[in-house]
């Protein structure tokens, strides 16, 4: 048997564009070199108003002629890494960058040295060799942002040009770019969340634009619920899993609830978070361990993983997929289903202060030969007033009027809404209508003299349960009502 030496064709560049990196995905990938190369701050740059370029920027340690020269050569890398190394083939920089312009140039600066070489795809493929252009001092000048890696100790500097795959054939390029890479700070905050906050955070700048971290567990909320972190073992390494409850909208703050993962998208945001080194991989999704729920969608799993587990858990080349092994979705299935039912329980009691049996609701639920129905509950105090302050014959027409409420509550359509996700729940707490209906309990008598012991009747009566400050609403509607004293 003889060996044969069978030399790839150079048009394999062109096909290596060809693996389906969205923009953030392509970014990302850079800003993992970023910070594997112990950046502190990244500045993204592009033009939005020609669409000509993208650039890339930090300030990490930068790399060696030799370095740069094998961190471009179109192979992946088999070395050992850091267990802090975000990377995964070593193929990131050539193929994020060519899946998006045809024109790739890097400059790097280490230890006094810049370095600046080029992958043209229009070059190689005219000269059918895998030429490798290196720049000289001069022909760099007119890169965007080379000036400011020149004023730094050491950094690299990647600029995407002839942004094909990227652009398109959009009309306006520089109007489309803006909008792609608006969509794509939105991501990145996302996926690096971890990294954009807390003790040695990093920055990211798009067009200038410092990036808020995204935190899909929303752990800034007092109401987040937050379970101990599980410690789990597979292949010999730790992976640990921590579970979140999120709120109910109801108690979400309004920038909070503006976030479409945490309102209308909220459904589909469900799932487990896989997290390698701190950096967010893989997104809403159970892996057949449950199935998306209108009544779980309060549920976000975190879990963990050290790159030393990367083949056990599928993870590809974009790091934007990874898939548990068989062994280990056991552990998980035995972790999530006590979590799903508080997410359920989240939904279903709808974040009330006090225990179901103890709130009296507008609506009363009842098992009619073991189907759910509801009815208008006449017991609720707004109600007793009403029929209070009316005659016999208005009150019989409000019975017709309550009992064709509970009759015609439309049960099915409320459950088809829910289940395809377009109900964006219960209603936020209405102030000015709390005021409303307080102030007539107020001229009823029924508030009674102190705001501290009708706050503690109505803290179980809907919809006062869901008023957040219900005390000091209660306090200003007494002093607005010139007989009411308090004690």
């Amino acid at each position: 048997m003889q060996d044969e030496i069978v030399e790839p064709g150079v048009d394999l560049l062109e096909s290596m564009r060809s693996v389906g990196y969205s923009l953030d995905a392509a970014l990302a990938d850079l800003i993992d070199n970023s910070i594997t190369a112990d950046a502190k701050t990244i500045d993204i740059d592009a033009d939005v108003v020609d669409g000509s370029f993208v650039a890339i920027l930090d300030d990490g340690t930068g790399m060696s002629p030799t370095r740069a020269r094998e961190a471009l050569r179109l192979a992946g890398s088999v070395d050992s890494r850091s267990t802090a190394d975000l990377g995964r083939f070593g193929l990131g920089l050539k193929t994020a960058s060519l899946s998006q312009a045809r024109c790739l140039t890097v400059v790097t600066k280490s230890d006094g040295v810049t370095t600046a070489l080029r992958w043209d795809i229009d070059h190689v493929r005219e000269s059918r060799q895998w030429s490798l252009l290196v720049l000289s001092e001069p022909e760099i000048q007119g890169l965007p942002l080379v000036s400011a890696l020149q004023s730094q100790q050491s950094g690299t500097l990647v600029v995407w040009e002839y942004l094909d795959l990227l652009i398109g054939d959009a009309a306006d390029r520089g109007a489309f770019l803006r909008e792609r890479v608006l969509d794509a700070a939105g991501a990145l905050a996302l996926v690096f969340h971890r990294f954009l906050a807390g003790p040695g955070r990093i920055v990211i700048r798009v067009n200038g634009a410092k990036l808020s971290p995204i935190d899909p567990f929303v752990t800034s909320n007092t109401r987040t619920q937050i379970s101990p972190t599980d410690e789990l073992t597979i292949a010999g390494e730790k992976v640990s899993v921590t579970a979140y409850t999120l709120p109910h909208p109801s108690g979400m703050t309004p920038a909070e609830r503006a976030r479409t993962d945490l309102s209308t998208g909220m459904r589909e945001a469900q799932g487990f978070y896989i997290y390698r080194n701190q950096r967010l991989i893989s997104r809403g999704n159970w892996f057949g361990l449950a199935s998306r729920s209108e009544l779980t969608k309060q549920t976000r799993i975190q879990v963990d993983l050290p790159n030393t587990v990367d083949s056990l858990w599928q993870l590809d080349i974009k790091k934007s997929r990874a898939e548990p092994p068989a062994s280990f979705k056991a552990h998980l299935k035995r972790i999530i289903d006590p979590l799903l039912d508080k997410g359920r329980r989240v939904h279903t009691y709808r974040g009330r202060k006090t225990s179901e049996a103890e709130i009296v609701r507008g609506w009363n639920k009842l098992d009619v030969r073991g189907n759910v129905q509801y009815v208008v509950n006449e017991d609720h105090p707004l109600l007793v007033l009403l029929k209070s302050r009316i005659g016999e014959e208005e009150r019989d027409l409000l019975e017709s009027v309550i009992g064709l409420l509970s009759d015609t509550y439309p049960t099915h359509d409320l459950y088809a809404e829910m289940a395809a996700s377009k109900v964006a729940g219960v209603a936020l707490p209405d102030i000015d209508g709390a005021r409303v209906k307080l102030q007539l309990l107020q001229d009823a008598g029924m508030l009674g003299t102190s705001a501290e012991e009708a706050t503690a009747r109505l803290v179980e009566i809907e919809p006062f349960n869901a008023v957040p400050d219900l005390l000091e609403l209660i306090r200003a509607v007494m002093m607005e009502s010139p007989d009411a004293t308090e004690s």
